[in-house]
């Protein structure tokens, strides 16, 4: 008689859920922002419908002004040059983007001066540095190596720095394609300067406005306060959730009178706000702004307070009804590193995305129409299963 071994059950992507204030001290939503270096795509959604004219005012209010990136092919010898050490101590982030987090050679520089390397085993022992084993190839077939560039010894002239040189000029020469950024603390992108044989390109964030005509646009007052019931306040945010992910594909099912055959989909939109003659649902219209590139989590933070700025204007061209905003960010799925400096893998698909859903600050909740919410907004982070960050 054989006897049945369940299998392992396979690592899950997990979503956290935070509801906090932009005033309290600890500062959550610049924790997760300035800790997570490698952003490809921002994405801010409006429940409301702009003119072109509007929608450019809008976008130059969020972005302040176009910022260039650079994709250069460079060896990593060229990173421990004077020039580029000067970069580092800067702030420069860097991420190599030539093949696959599981199964290439993936490096970058996340910004605090951690130059960290993602190598397969044979590329790992023909460099010559110490590693360790990655978290997420426990038969070691991947491992990582982490140089701290901005140390006191990593001077030219000093055994440590002179023994990766040596290995990077010798061992490990071959060219990476990169991308690099440089930025100062108020998040303006600043010039950098390559070799000729980088051939390096200068790039700008591409920017994309799209109108969602007819669409269900959701009441978001309900998670604007948690109130007892822990499990049904997750519940509506993640429908809310799901509904900004439609929204950003522009899918049908949020149309209004959508009639999709429930077998094939049944999924519905989460209830609109209640209009003052209390008819019920209506269609509406939207915006989407989606920002792509070579972000640095900087230009983020800049882009989040004029969002902020946006929804606590008087002339702000957000109703009253819909006084609200979403901004999701998506991180590189191939990034060696995600938060905080820990590791990532790809596994599946990779995510390292987080999601604000905020309002105006001085807008009473529905359940204290007497107190402010006091800048109250809802964080989500959805990590992949091969995250250290899990």
């Amino acid at each position: 008689m054989s006897t049945f071994f369940p299998k392992e059950a396979p690592p899950r992507a997990h979503l956290y859920m935070n509801h906090y204030s932009f005033n309290s001290p600890k500062q959550l939503h610049n924790r997760c922002i300035t800790t997570h270096p490698f952003n490809h795509k921002i994405q801010v959604f409006l429940p409301t419908e702009l003119s072109p004219t509007n929608q450019a005012a809008l976008t130059e209010r969020l972005l302040n002004e176009t910022s260039t990136y650079y994709h250069a092919h460079i060896p990593l010898s060229l990173l421990l040059t004077s020039n580029f050490m000067q970069y580092i101590r800067n702030g420069m982030v860097a991420l190599s983007v030539q093949g696959g987090i599981d199964t290439h050679d993936v490096v970058c520089v996340d910004g605090k001066g951690k130059l960290a390397l993602n190598l397969t085993k044979d590329s790992y022992e023909q460099l010559g540095l110490s590693g360790k084993p990655s978290t997420f190839h426990q038969d070691r077939q991947r491992y990582v190596v982490e140089i701290e560039l901005n140390k006191p010894a990593m001077i030219p002239g000093k055994p440590g720095f002179e023994r990766i040189k040596w290995c990077f000029e010798n061992t490990f020469a071959a060219p990476f394609s990169m991308l690099f950024a440089s930025v100062d603390p108020q998040g303006v992108l600043l010039p950098l300067e390559f070799p000729e044989s980088a051939r390096a390109t200068p790039m700008t964030f591409n920017i994309q406005s799209t109108p969602l005509n007819n669409v269900v646009i959701p009441d978001t007052t309900p998670i604007r306060t948690i109130g007892k019931n822990d499990l049904r306040w997750r519940r509506s945010v993640s429908e809310l959730y799901e509904w900004i992910g439609l929204a950003s594909m522009q899918s049908e099912r949020i149309t209004f009178g959508d009639n999709i055959d429930p077998f094939l989909c049944v999924y519905s939109p989460p209830s609109p706000p209640i209009t003052e003659d209390q008819q019920g649902s209506k269609p509406s219209s939207g915006c989407l702004i989606e920002i792509s590139g070579f972000i640095p989590s900087q230009s983020i933070v800049r882009i989040l307070e004029a969002l902020r700025l946006l929804l606590d204007s008087s002339d702000s061209m957000l109703s009253s009804t819909q006084g609200w905003a979403n901004m999701t960010v998506w991180g590189f799925q191939d990034s060696p590193i995600s938060w905080v400096g820990r590791e990532h893998g790809h596994l599946v698909s990779g995510e390292n995305m987080y999601s604000f859903f905020l309002w105006p600050s001085s807008v009473p909740t529905r359940h204290s129409k007497d107190q402010p919410d006091q800048g109250v907004y809802v964080l989500l982070e959805n990590v992949a299963a091969h995250d250290a960050h899990s």
